[in-house]
């Protein structure tokens, strides 16, 4: 029972987060996000309901004992009209206070959630915890950015005789595999070794010519400013 309660709470965090540790593999998502979602709605709709009576009462109270107060608070408290009206106006407080709106937002994703895993076999956390999570990544990836330092145009350097025709310095790391075709001023290149050097450009990578027997996969179309950041428009 408390693995069951333990996986629904995991199930939580965003699919990201669920493959950090291989130990999760065990779990069954599925399941736990249909308990999860259960919980969820159910405590949340249960919550705001019974805080809308105990809200109801301490409202009405609080209206009527401002209305006594006046000459005329018995006539006016004795209205059925007015009556309805303070009924009115405190339902609507109760409905659109903060509080209230979150309660029903999370009983509505609590009820999707547990549809969507039963239905559709997917596994959805919670969106607060998705928010988090790319705020997080957003700082992270400011924070690696920042220390790869400012972004410059890249160095190429053409070779002959050493087993490369082509050297480029690059101040960010580049998703070239050894399979991509790179294509440079109308000439096709392979990727043939990556090394790391001295700051500002500290990512190496040398190329050689395609040989014309090769296939040409993509290609990449390769200009030196590709690192620098777009002009904003």
């Amino acid at each position: 029972m408390f693995r069951l309660l333990l996986d629904a709470l995991i199930s939580l965090l965003p699919k990201s987060y669920r493959s950090q540790w291989a130990w999760l593999a065990e779990v069954d998502f599925q399941r736990a996000t249909i308990l999860s979602g259960i919980i969820e709605a159910l405590l949340c709709m249960g919550i705001y309901i019974g805080r809308y009576f105990y809200f109801f009462q301490y409202r009405i109270g609080t209206i009527a004992d401002a209305a006594m107060k006046r000459p005329t608070g018995d006539e006016a408290l004795a209205s059925q009209a007015v009556q309805y009206g303070m009924g009115f106006v405190t339902l609507v407080e109760y409905v659109f206070s903060p509080l209230s709106l979150l309660l029903f937002y999370f009983a509505v994703e609590g009820t999707l959630r547990a549809f969507t895993a039963l239905i559709m076999e997917d596994t959805p956390g919670t969106m607060p915890l998705h928010v988090l999570a790319w705020g997080i990544e957003r700082i992270q990836s400011w924070r690696a950015e920042k220390a790869l330092g400012p972004r410059v145009a890249d160095e190429v350097h053409r070779f002959t005789g050493i087993g490369h025709d082509l050297g480029i310095a690059s101040c960010r790391p580049k998703k070239w595999a050894r399979l991509l075709t790179i294509e440079f001023e109308g000439k096709f290149y392979e990727l043939r070794e990556e090394k790391k050097g001295p700051p500002p450009r500290p990512y190496l990578y040398f190329l050689r010519e395609h040989s014309e027997d090769k296939v040409i996969r993509g290609p990449h179309h390769y200009h030196p400013d590709e690192v620098l950041p777009e002009p904003k428009k």
